[in-house]
């Protein structure tokens, strides 16, 4: 008799994972001027509650920031008056954009070593050595 392979693999990630699904608190904010710290970001949205944690996410090369990050508010309600606050605030030359993020917790690392986009340079070397 013929039985099915068996699937090893592991189930897709889903929502319902514990603490993947965002309760609300957590923000997604975009247009981070540079020079801008987590800790300036954190000032700015401490007026509208406590503020658990902020990351601003960072080249992994340059460590210059990327102009964008995370915010995570003790509660749903600070983070909707949060949200509504700074909507559309000009900060240094710069207009933030808030959304609730899509989970509360950032994605597990991938292992392994990001090399980033090949570099022009690269390509005419390695031709070169051909």
């Amino acid at each position: 008799m013929f039985s099915p392979p068996v699937d090893t693999r592991k189930p897709p990630l889903d929502d319902d994972e514990e603490g993947a699904l965002n309760t609300g608190s957590n923000l997604f904010v975009t247009g981070i001027h540079p020079r801008l710290t987590e800790s300036d970001i954190s000032r700015l949205f401490e007026k509208y509650g406590d503020v658990e944690n902020c990351s601003i996410m960072v080249d992994p090369h340059t460590k210059e920031s990327r102009g964008f990050g995370f915010v995570k508010m003790v509660t749903a309600e600070q983070a909707d008056a949060a949200k509504e606050g700074l909507q559309g605030e000009v900060i240094e030359g710069r207009t933030l954009s808030i959304e609730k993020a899509r989970r509360s917790r950032p994605r597990t690392p991938t292992p392994g070593k990001y090399f980033g986009p090949p570099k022009r340079g690269m390509f005419r070397i390695s031709l070169l050595n051909v």
